[in-house]
């Protein structure tokens, strides 16, 4: 054989092996997901990963109308394309037109991804006017911030140990209402009593009377297992009365991964 032949197929075989070489050191990133939603999914528990995109359509009674999000979710999910268009399926056969909302999940945390209707009382679904999913976004060995509003009442969610889960509920400033939470079983999560306020020089503003003033409680997951959380807005100036509206939520600690 040649020398400049061996040389050849020699510089071939280097070549190759150094190809697998570099596929074996620096894989090809993982594909993202994308996680379509429609009507039918209203109140299930979604599962994403960061980097992953989700979309959701809804029926809408015209492409001038469509739906809004009840709050924003910075450092979890970002909205990148929002629009309404005649004859998309949106899991509600009949409705004349379809809202489509897409989302790219950029951090762990688990929300209630809760959506209204911007022309109330529209009909074309079984949702009525509201519609919420339950999104967690993980990244292994990463902790999250879950976040639950009101929206979330009589819903599950399920959180790992170290997690830390925040529930917030409406309430009225200056009213003798006031959320307080019941005993919680088994040791399963922890309420964490809040941060002292330091002492400022200017007094605090008092809450106007009859205003939304949001209350959040923080919880910390402990332990594997299963508990309900349950809250009662009652009447500070009489324990007898009974509570104008309560809220609860299951929640779920798995086992962790072995």
């Amino acid at each position: 054989m040649k020398p400049t032949l061996c040389f050849s197929l020699f510089l071939r075989l280097a070549t190759a092996l150094l190809l697998v070489c570099v596929v074996l050191l620096f894989p090809t990133p993982a594909q993202a997901d994308i996680v379509t939603l429609t009507a039918t999914d209203n109140g299930k528990q979604v599962q994403l990963n960061v980097g992953d995109q989700l979309v959701i359509r809804l029926p809408t009674v015209s492409p001038r109308f469509g739906w809004r999000l009840t709050q924003t979710y910075p450092g979890q999910l970002t909205v990148t394309q929002v629009h309404s268009l005649p004859g998309l399926s949106s899991g509600v056969p009949g409705a004349p037109a379809t809202f489509e909302i897409h989302f790219q999940a950029t951090g762990t945390g688990g929300l209630d991804l809760a959506l209204v209707s911007a022309q109330p009382g529209t009909g074309f679904s079984p949702l009525g006017d509201f519609f919420r999913v339950f999104v967690t976004i993980d990244k292994p060995g990463v902790a999250k911030n879950v976040n639950i509003t009101e929206y979330g009442n009589r819903s599950r969610v399920k959180v790992n140990k170290g997690d830390q889960l925040a529930i917030r509920l409406d309430n009225t400033g200056g009213s003798k209402y006031q959320w307080e939470v019941m005993p919680i079983a088994n040791g399963v999560i922890q309420l964490i009593p809040p941060a002292a306020t330091p002492p400022t020089k200017k007094p605090r503003k008092k809450a106007k009377a009859g205003g939304e003033e949001d209350v959040t409680f923080q919880f910390q997951a402990l332990n594997p297992g299963k508990t309900t959380l349950r809250f009662l807005y009652r009447n500070t100036a009489n324990n007898e009365a009974p509570p104008k509206r309560d809220f609860e939520l299951e929640v779920e600690v798995p086992e962790p991964p072995r």
